[in-house]
């Protein structure tokens, strides 16, 4: 039977020794030729980038990672606005035969630039809570944006309330 060993410890790296390979590192990465074109776009990305570089502690890049995914989430239901009310003006615009009403191409517009102005409010929000979430988890807290939401949903829940009414009214 063979003998077996147990398994090694792994030692952990003392500061000093992190902060050695770190030297290395970046010297190994200045003496490495790179193209100028890299180059160039690498100065141009130093010098005029707007990105914070923060320490990855724990779930910091986690936590902004899915900020990002709650803007772009933001930005779909916005975007997801603009097309419902350019659908419900261009189908008020279209004409039922044997009726000319000129009312109904009114409302439909109305409508639909309440959906248009509805999504533009979004967008801000958007923008205004991926700014306060990133600014808030890097003094390490985070916001409950619980009046964007609120608001969001009371508009749209009446603009499709009106809809109803405007379409049951219709019917009779």
């Amino acid at each position: 039977m063979p003998e077996l060993n147990p398994p090694f410890l792994v030692r952990t790296r003392t500061r000093e020794e992190r902060e050695s390979m770190r030297e290395q590192f970046k010297e190994q990465e200045k003496s490495k030729k790179r193209r100028p074109f890299y180059r160039f776009l690498l100065w141009i990305y130093s010098h005029f980038s707007f990105s914070f570089l923060l320490e990855n502690k724990a779930a910091t890049a986690r936590d902004h990672l899915a900020n990002e995914r709650t803007f772009l989430a933001w930005l779909r239901t916005s975007l997801a606005l603009i097309t419902v009310g350019v659908a419900i003006t261009q189908l008020y615009n279209l004409s039922i035969p044997g009726s000319t009403k000129p009312e109904h191409v009114q409302m439909g517009k109305s409508i639909g630039a309440a959906f248009v102005i509805f999504s533009m409010l979004f967008l801000y929000f958007a923008n205004v809570r991926y700014f306060h979430t990133q600014i808030a988890l890097m003094n390490n807290q985070f916001p409950s944006s619980r009046g964007a939401v609120l608001f969001g949903s009371l508009a749209i829940f009446s603009v499709l309330m009106a809809m109803f009414i405007i379409i049951l009214l219709d019917m009779h």
